[in-house]
């Protein structure tokens, strides 16, 4: 963190705005969001979902701070994740920042996006259970294309929120895929089906937290959690640092 005397020569010498609401920025400490925008890409709370965790309507549960099943999950619950877990709600800042991050480059946005992982950690995870984290993979062609697996980088961020997690990569993708952003969610199924592979035989009898950077049709997480526990693994989790609503993409369930 710079001194505040240097952060305001830097800001005179080089103003920087919100991509939000276009506000000076004069903090340095996100870079390309104002605090009150940030602040208001909501993080997700109780009540969720035990299975997918998406939040419940308000008016579910009458109040309760208890996390239950939604309706989807008890019907056709996902037989390779046992649960997923979003810091936040895929949308305002957090949707345009994962963009950044993705497709401009903007490596610095991992710090202020882990931070709200963080956060959703402690309140709500149990992290002594996990042996392993391991990242969505990319191809090696996207990922020399890109230069970083944003996935591995928000891995690497958390980690130390697990006392006896290490960090694997022994999850590949074993062919390209399309971009899954451009597709509906049934072809995002198909692109992704038989996408992954385990590479040797350490996830044998572990508990595992897969991570990625966001949820819609859970389409990828579903392919590589199918791939962990076909590999051995005892159960994996699924977490990422932003989960789209049941109205801009339905989950996907697995029979």
């Amino acid at each position: 963190m710079s001194s505040p005397w240097l952060q305001a020569f830097k800001n005179t010498l080089y103003p920087i705005f919100c991509r939000a609401c276009d506000a000076r920025i004069l903090t340095d400490e996100n870079g390309y969001f104002c605090p009150g925008c940030w602040e208001q890409s909501p993080a997700l709370e109780r009540p969720f979902c035990t299975g997918c965790g998406r939040p419940h309507p308000l008016r579910v549960g009458f109040g309760t701070h208890q996390n239950f099943p939604c309706a989807d999950c008890r019907d056709k619950p996902n037989r390779y994740i046992r649960r997923s877990y979003g810091a936040t709600r895929y949308g305002d800042a957090m949707e345009e920042a994962i963009k950044l991050l993705k497709f401009h480059n903007k490596t610095r946005l991992i710090t202020p996006i882990a931070e709200r992982m963080h956060a959703f950690i402690e309140a709500e995870m149990d992290a002594g259970q996990y042996d392993l984290l391991i990242p969505v993979p990319l191809h090696f062609v996207r990922l020399r294309l890109r230069g970083f697996n944003q996935s591995r980088l928000l891995a690497e961020a958390v980690l130390d929120n697990f006392p006896r997690a290490t960090l694997d990569d022994s999850l590949r993708r074993i062919r390209p895929t399309r971009t899954q952003s451009h597709l509906s969610g049934k072809e995002r199924l198909r692109n992704v089906q038989g996408a992954f592979a385990v590479k040797g035989d350490s996830l044998k009898g572990k508990t595992v937290l897969l991570i990625d950077d966001v949820v819609t049709s859970a389409g990828t997480v579903t392919e590589c959690a199918k791939a962990l526990r076909n590999a051995g693994a005892a159960h994996v989790d699924v977490l990422v640092a932003a989960l789209a609503s049941h109205e801009s993409a339905r989950p996907l369930f697995v029979e």
